[in-house]
């Protein structure tokens, strides 16, 4: 079956209507919560520059810099990766789960399932990070991420294994990859741009004359964006499974 892009993103809309009194609430939580926190509290990455001429001292200095930072502040990524992870699952769980939960319920289950599916999510988020880091690669991985989008729906809705989720996403999404490629790549780099304005802003009031109102602000909006693009996602993912779904053998 080939999907049609505005048909999914239509179908996406569509629930995030009808539902947004229930949606609003978990993505307030799980989602944007995360997300201002750690603009508001982690300080930025460091930024690493590497130059040919740089002595072995400095390139030591360099990474001595950045281990700090990261021991700083990696739990706190860790938490917030935690906590968007299971409001995705919850998101799925109330669209996919054959018995229909409700939000209480959704959550409860959820914690249940959360260590196999963080597992999962950590899986397919391989290709995107090395995408991120080499950016050559980056088509590649958004490409695979595209093939691998459908392994939380599937988790979610047959509670089978990561590997045979992460095979059935595979073969579900034979001749959609670039669709869903194209799907995946909107959330990614839309909550980029959408973020990017406040971000920029974030760093400029905290150069001048820090003002923590207009920086709040500021952070609000960033986190507003990224949030915003996290549920779409997560709105998407749906909407594809449904139709693919639909029309599986299996």
């Amino acid at each position: 079956m080939k999907l049609n892009v505005m048909g999914v993103l239509r179908d996406a809309w569509r629930l995030f209507r009808r539902d947004k009194e229930l949606l609003l609430p978990v993505a307030a939580g799980f989602l944007f919560v995360p997300q201002l926190a750690m603009l508001l509290v982690v300080p930025s990455m460091p930024q690493i520059k590497l130059t040919p001429d740089m002595g072995e001292a400095e390139q030591r200095a360099l990474a001595q810099m950045l281990a700090n930072w990261i021991s700083a502040n990696g739990g706190w990524y860790l938490l917030a990766t935690i906590l968007v992870h299971f409001g995705t699952l919850v998101v799925l769980s109330l669209y996919l789960r054959a018995d229909r939960p409700d939000l209480k319920a959704a959550m409860t289950g959820g914690l249940r399932q959360f260590p196999r599916f963080l597992l999962a999510m950590i899986v397919v988020g391989l290709p995107l990070g090395i995408g991120l880091f080499w950016v050559l690669l980056l088509i590649p991985a958004l490409y695979l991420l595209g093939r691998l989008m459908l392994t939380g729906p599937i988790l979610v809705d047959r509670r089978g294994s990561v590997r045979a989720a992460i095979r059935h996403s595979w073969r579900l999404t034979k001749g959609n990859g670039l669709v869903l490629s194209g799907l995946v790549s909107l959330s990614v780099i839309g909550g980029v741009l959408l973020g990017a304005p406040f971000v920029m802003m974030d760093q400029a009031l905290r150069a001048s004359a820090p003002n923590p109102l207009a920086i709040a602000i500021a952070d609000i909006g960033g986190a507003a964006a990224v949030a915003a693009c996290l549920l779409g996602a997560v709105m998407v993912q749906v909407a594809a499974y449904r139709r693919l779904a639909a029309n599986d053998g299996i």
